[in-house]
């Protein structure tokens, strides 16, 4: 009892400030301060810029026992929070570290969990459609909680658990898996695909128009989700995007300058030309900058532009 006590009020130091709340579903949902919403029968556990748990609807009855008695040797929940009449549930996977989804988050984690959490669902036959983003609130009288495990989960524990690896976890997914972690991971996918190609058409731009460009395309897909993301989390996937092509697309093309030079340089051999003095490839100002040839270059390039 004090363990669950212990999790409960956890949980509740854990909620936005001021999370959605309901008594119905069906009536839509309020946005309540927390010291408020903690009275309402369902609420929002995330916060909408990093989320603490992975969430599994499991509309089956008797859950509890089915996960004590059938589904041994998958990971336990940290939390079940039952309907005391059937037995239906909603469980609550702690995050060591939460997964966080603001305009400066990293895509990996997101992705990471996204695959967590749909080896999970599979795992406990749970609701595919179920987003995460409104739960049964454990701390209401209407529903009963339990505590199954104490010590949060990491992303890696659970990967590694799950047998989940990078490669398995970052394969591109469906417009129709794109629900709760699965629109970052879809909108990520889609975009970096016809980014590789779009990036070559700014080449001798600024690297804020070419962020700007992906902004663009990134918000267009969101308008194609179901429950759209906040712009903070498209901005964020956009720049994760933008960043890798521009650094990619200019070591390619300073590959392509370097393959060039040796065909001159073997080239000068061939015919007997002697170095110019005061070319770049002879006083190699990128050594008085304490910088590498290819940085040098980059850098040219976007002052071009």
């Amino acid at each position: 009892m004090q363990q669950l006590s212990l999790c409960l009020e956890q949980f509740t130091d854990k909620l936005p400030n001021k999370p959605y709340c309901t008594n119905n579903l069906e009536h839509g949902l309020l946005v309540r301060p927390k010291a408020v919403a903690v009275d309402y029968i369902y609420i929002q556990p995330d916060h909408p810029y990093y989320q603490n748990y992975l969430i599994l609807d499991l509309d089956y009855e008797s859950s509890l026992i089915e996960i004590l008695y059938s589904m041994t040797g998958i990971p336990l929940p940290n939390l079940l929070v039952e309907n005391k009449e059937n037995g239906r549930s909603h469980i609550f996977f702690n995050l060591k570290t939460p997964v966080y989804k603001t305009n400066a988050s990293k895509i990996k984690p997101i992705i990471y969990a996204n695959a967590v959490l749909k080896r999970l669902q599979s795992l406990f036959n749970a609701d595919v459609g179920y987003s995460g983003l409104i739960a049964k609130n454990p701390i209401h009288e209407q529903w009963r909680a339990y505590t199954l495990r104490d010590k949060p989960y990491s992303l890696n524990e659970l990967a590694s658990k799950l047998e989940i690896d990078w490669k398995e976890a970052n394969k591109p997914i469906k417009q129709d898996e794109a629900i709760g972690l699965g629109r970052n991971c879809y909108v990520f996918h889609t975009a970096r695909f016809w980014a590789y190609t779009a990036v070559r058409e700014f080449r001798g731009k600024t690297y804020n128009q070419w962020l700007q460009t992906v902004i663009d395309h990134c918000l267009k897909l969101n308008e194609g989700i179901t429950e759209p993301m906040q712009y903070g989390e498209i901005k964020g996937i956009a720049k994760s995007i933008a960043r890798y092509c521009w650094k990619r697309d200019g070591y390619a093309y300073q590959e392509f300058i370097d393959r060039q030079r040796r065909k001159g340089a073997i080239g000068g051999k061939k015919s007997k030309r002697l170095p110019v003095d005061d070319s770049e490839a002879s006083t190699k100002p990128w050594e008085a900058l304490g910088i590498s040839r290819a940085t040098y270059y980059r850098h040219r390039k976007s002052e071009t532009g």
